[in-house]
């Protein structure tokens, strides 16, 4: 809906598009956990930073702590920031994110793996010790 609102919309093709559409992704979860954390004081919106579907692998992490570690990865390595967005926040696998960013699985996997670590180390400490783990693959 937000794609369709902001009016006629032009992608380059279809690596632009996806990584627009990572973005309001990840912009409508950030939205919708401070909306109601706002409405709701207390109120933990979590999200699972996984990208498979294995559910007993999944740890939570609150959506607007990503937001806020992976702003920062930004600021370090926007390579690994993308990474985050396209294989999370549009569930691409490691192939897809490779051909949407022109590198090679290998480079998206080492990328993958330090971006998580990374943001978890991130989360943890804005978390007072909370454990945050993301995920493995």
């Amino acid at each position: 809906m937000r794609l369709v609102e902001q009016g006629p919309f032009r992608t380059q093709n279809r690596a632009h598009f996806v990584a627009v559409a990572a973005t309001l992704m990840r912009q409508i979860l950030v939205d919708y956990a401070r909306r109601h954390g706002a409405a709701k004081r207390g109120n933990d919106y979590k999200v699972r930073l996984e990208s498979n579907l294995d559910a007993a692998k999944q740890q939570d992490v609150d959506v607007l702590a990503l937001d806020d570690a992976l702003n920062q990865l930004a600021e370090l390595d926007a390579q690994q920031s993308r990474i985050v967005e396209l294989r999370y926040f549009a569930g691409l696998t490691v192939e897809e994110t490779a051909a949407v960013l022109e590198i090679s699985p290998a480079t998206v996997k080492r990328e993958w793996s330090m971006a998580r670590a990374w943001l978890s180390r991130q989360i943890k400490r804005g978390e007072g010790g909370h454990k945050a783990r993301l995920g493995k693959n």
